[in-house]
This record gives C-alpha cells, structure tokens and sequence, in this order.
C-alpha cells in the first residue's frame, strides 16, 4: 500500500478487528500508521513538503469514499490523522481543500461521527477519532443502510410481474460473477460441488460457504494435490478431493489434444477457470484470460442434466490442464 510504504517500523499490532472486511483492514492500517508514527521533518517548509508527499498517495481518499465519504471529507480526515488537533486552516493547507469550504467540510465529518471540534478553543480546533473506531461507525452504518435499501427493494421487486425464467445465460467482469457465485451457494440446499485450480474463486465464494455449511449443506471441492496442499484452510468448508481422482480417464485423454488448439489456449487461461454447481440442478463455470483487457467471464446453466455433465467436464479439463502444469515444470 503506498501509505505504509512511506514507513519503515510498526506502531500498532491491532488484533484481528470485527467483521473481516478487507477495506476496513487496509484503511485502519494505512491511517493508523499516519496517526500514531512520528514524522520525522524540520519545521515549516520540510515539515509541508512531507505531509503533501503523504497526502499526494490517494489511495486511501479513494477508498474512504467508498464508505460514502465525499472526496473532501476523505481528505479532510486523513489530513487530520496525519496532523492530529489541529485548526481548519492546517487541515486546508495540506489537504487541498479549498479553505472557503473547510469548515462546512469538517463540520459534516462531526456530524458523521467521526470528528469532533475541541471545546474552548480559538480559532476552532478539530481531533480526529481514531481510524478504528471512525471505519467501523461507517462500516456499520453502510450495513444498516444497506439492510434498509434491500428491504425496500425487495418489497419493490415482490409487486413486479415475473419475467420468464432464464435457463441459460452469461456474465461478464468480476462484480456479476461474485453475485451470481454467493446466489447460487445461498440457493443450494443439499449439495454444493466446486471444481477449480484458481483459489480467487473459492476466496470469493468464502462467506457464502461457511453460511451454507452451517445449514448443513454438503460441500465438495475438486482441486488439485498442489492447492489442497497450499490451501488447507479450505477443508474447513469442504470435503476437498484429487482431480485426477475423481475424472474419467478417457474423457481427460479426449481433452489433451482438445487443450493443444492454439485457439483454446490463446483466448482463455486454464488455471483461473472452475465450476460451482448446487444440488445438480444449477450452475456457474467461470473462465478467465490471459490478456488484461478481457474481462473475466461465466457461464449460468439451470438445466439439471447439463449440470450433471458439467461435473466431468470440467474434472477432466482440470485434469488435463495440470498435466501441462507438470510437464512444463
């Protein structure tokens, strides 16, 4: 991260903070370190050019606005961790926000809760909460909005006449597919079958895995000897078996020279494909590129016998695929 890349010690080792969300562990740490590590500068002009250095890195501004923070607020409250109590002139200067708009700015983040002004002093002087504490309050107020909008849409959706049922049909780029993947693991009663090499699929799919064992789901995953042995974590969720166990032989030998074709292999990149299907009725086969500038792309089948067949499908296409993997090692 370019924040924690302009310091070479740690100040704090927080444990493991509620509800592991990945935005929150990387803006807590980024603004941590800003809070709590001494910057070491001269006075006056040093002093500036390091924190416009700092301030300069916005990775962290990009990400605080998508808690719902607008561009200024995020940088007003970073210039403020960085900083400290300080006045709204100091938070104007290194932030960028212009000074005609740093009160109403740093009187909004007070009023999210974030912020507070300290009593008794003149000109007005703000502290920052602490990153912990802000990024969980925004975090937890995103969740209860969030509960909110998705009641009232589904009463919404609930008065709209139904469309025909869609039996085939595909996706594009990462967002979708992670919907459609925790929709069909939530939809699963039975049995859940995954087939995969590429561990984003199954770290994508890890919280709608744990839900659906609880509910006493039966969880299979086809993988490879190498992944089960990288990726112990995941036999936690699954009964996790060899691939080259479970697929046909024959069809896995029809598929090696299938996997020769220059025009397999130029479009799509093996390793990062998989299969996830729940109760054999439904399914989603995810395929991924080599070049960058394909998006990813899936698959949703709701034919139950095509399901069914996908399951030695793709076994003996993974199969195969680790063959290559072995040969060219």
């Amino acid at each position: 991260m370019l924040v924690l890349s302009l310091f070479s010690s740690s100040c704090f080792d927080y444990a493991e903070i509620r509800g592991s969300v990945q935005l929150k562990l990387l803006l807590t740490e980024d603004l941590d370190r800003l809070l709590g590590c001494h910057l070491k500068s001269d006075k006056g002009l040093k002093r500036n050019r390091h924190y416009a250095t700092i301030m300069s890195h916005d990775d962290t501004v990009s990400n605080m606005m998508s808690l719902g923070l607008h561009l200024n607020e995020a940088k007003a409250y970073k210039a403020l961790v960085i900083l400290g109590q300080t006045t709204a002139r100091s938070v104007a200067d290194i932030s960028g926000v212009p000074r005609s708009k740093v009160y109403d700015v740093l009187y909004s983040l007070e009023a999210r809760g974030i912020v507070r002004r300290v009593l008794g002093t003149d000109p007005a002087q703000f502290r920052p909460y602490p990153p912990k504490e802000a990024i969980t309050l925004l975090l937890d107020k995103i969740q209860q909005s969030g509960a909110v909008v998705q009641s009232a849409l589904e009463s919404i959706e609930n008065e709209r006449e139904t469309e025909g049922r869609e039996y085939v049909y595909t996706v594009e780029g990462e967002d979708q597919i992670r919907i459609e993947i925790q929709g069909i693991i939530n939809r699963a009663r039975d049995e859940i079958f995954i087939a995969t090499l590429d561990p984003q699929i199954l770290s994508t799919a890890r919280p709608s895995l744990a839900n659906a064992k609880k509910s006493g789901v039966e969880i299979q995953l086809v993988t490879s000897k190498v992944f089960m042995e990288e990726w112990p974590e995941f036999a936690h969720y699954a009964r996790m078996t060899d691939v080259s166990a479970f697929s046909p032989h024959a069809l896995a030998a029809q598929f090696a020279k299938v996997m020769q074709e220059d025009a397999i292999t130029d479009e799509w990149n093996p390793t990062q494909m998989g299969v996830i299907i729940a109760d054999n009725t439904e399914s989603i086969a995810m395929f991924g590129s080599y070049r960058e500038q394909v998006k990813p792309w899936a698959l949703i089948v709701r034919v139950p016998l095509i399901a069914i067949l996908q399951r030695q499908v793709i076994s003996a296409v993974l199969t195969q695929v680790i063959r290559m993997l072995d040969d060219s090692a």
